[in-house]
């Protein structure tokens, strides 16, 4: 189960600047709700275009019956998340920011280094 999926464009890469060889920062929106999102991508590894569109999913979990992960990488080869797509990253929220009574929130991950913020309406 997921907590998010939708289809994001891809609208700016690295609008700032290049920082590294291999990573670029892209910002993109997505289709169904509206979201901002600007996300870190190990490009040499899976690399994007602006106006590219991908699908996105975030997961509490890889496993496809629901269960909690151990907390490291299952190379058991039993059917995974992983399995459904090109690029998977693993990471800890490290900030989810939200005023009282005001439907816009902000959630910040940390993927060992790679950052992702994604912005919008909560609703």
């Amino acid at each position: 189960m997921f907590l998010l999926e939708d289809l994001f464009d891809v609208k700016d890469i690295d609008q700032d600047g290049k920082k590294f060889d291999n990573v670029s920062r892209i910002q993109a929106l997505s289709q169904t709700y509206n979201l901002e999102l600007t996300l870190d991508v190990n490009t040499e590894v899976y690399p994007m275009k602006v106006f590219d569109r991908f699908s996105m999913a975030i997961a509490s979990t890889l496993r496809k019956d629901g269960a909690p992960d151990e907390g490291s990488y299952d190379q058991s080869g039993f059917e995974s998340h992983a399995d459904d797509f090109e690029y998977v990253m693993y990471g800890k929220v490290f900030r989810h920011h939200q005023k009282h009574g005001d439907p816009d929130m902000s959630v910040f991950v940390s993927f060992g280094g790679l950052l992702m913020h994604l912005r919008g309406d909560e609703g």
